[in-house]
């Protein structure tokens, strides 16, 4: 009798332990659906080690590579159909649209699909919160840590690197070409890049990102302009020489005008370091 109730048990604990096993499995196996709706936090989730998970990015994500393989949706306009048949269990959103798809957001939460708004970094430590954010949601923490640790390391870098060459150089930090110029002012993630470099932001007076005319810009009389508006060298070049009165500003006297790639220098994300570079260099005149 006692042994018959003994294998009986053990039977039962046999099943029992297999079915948790299996839930185990079952669990484990379970994967987010992840659509990243702004290219930088798309480049944060894969410098995360979160790419498998990832079946949506936006209309103009072109960073990593890999990003040309997903389905494509309008972060400025969103197809609440099209996102909910992707079937997403968590979609990453940003501050800049949260107003204007407030609706389709609130949809969506409704549907049981996960909606992260991640605030817009305009100096590097809400970059790192943002990273942060995006960390914990996707139970990156660690990876989250490591990323930052990193950026930190590569900025630090730098601004040794060029320090005796940038310290208190006046730049212009230029984000669209004429007749609408652009720039990034006090609160911007560009104003604390060139903060951190130890340059001189003509416009840091300003708040936030603003049109400035072609007269503030010949009266501030930068040493440096750097353009991120996607022109190439030459054709920046000659554009601002055309420019009236430009012709008695420093840089321009000096040659100093550089195009830069926009992505690595104003996109929130971990290749920011590599931005930073770019302009130490641009200021340093190296090339």
């Amino acid at each position: 009798m006692k042994k018959t109730l003994f294998i009986l048990l053990m039977t039962v604990l046999f099943i029992v332990s297999g079915c948790n096993t299996a839930d185990k499995v079952q669990q484990s196996d379970t994967k987010e659906r992840i659509i990243s709706l702004i290219p930088s936090n798309t480049e944060i989730l894969y410098d995360l080690g979160v790419y498998k998970e990832i079946i949506g990015v936006s209309t103009v994500d072109d960073y990593p590579k890999q990003v040309k393989d997903k389905e494509k949706f309008d972060g400025m306009k969103l197809d609440y159909e099209a996102i909910l048949k992707a079937k997403p269990t968590i979609v990453f959103a940003h501050q800049s649209m949260e107003k204007a798809q407030e609706k389709t957001l609130q949809k969506l939460r409704s549907k049981g699909i996960k909606v992260v708004v991640v605030q817009d970094a305009n100096s590097f430590d809400s970059l790192y919160k943002s990273i942060e954010q995006i960390a914990s949601v996707t139970h990156k923490e660690a990876e989250g840590k490591a990323l930052i640790k990193d950026i930190k390391r590569q900025i630090q870098e730098t601004a040794i690197k060029y320090k005796k060459d940038v310290q208190g150089k006046k730049v212009f930090l230029e984000i669209s070409s004429h007749p609408d110029i652009y720039t990034g002012g006090n609160h911007t993630l560009m104003n604390d890049l060139l903060k951190q470099l130890g340059a001189v932001n003509i416009f840091s007076g300003i708040e936030g990102y603003q049109a400035v005319s072609t007269e503030s810009i010949v009266k501030k009389n930068p040493d440096i302009i750097i353009s991120t508006s996607g022109l190439s060298n030459a054709a920046l070049i000659k554009e601002v020489k055309s420019r009236n009165g430009f012709k008695h500003v420093e840089a321009v006297k000096q040659n100093q005008i550089y195009a830069v790639d926009p992505d690595t220098v104003s996109r929130p994300g971990p290749r920011i370091a590599q931005g930073m570079e770019t302009i130490a260099k641009a200021i340093a005149h190296e090339k």
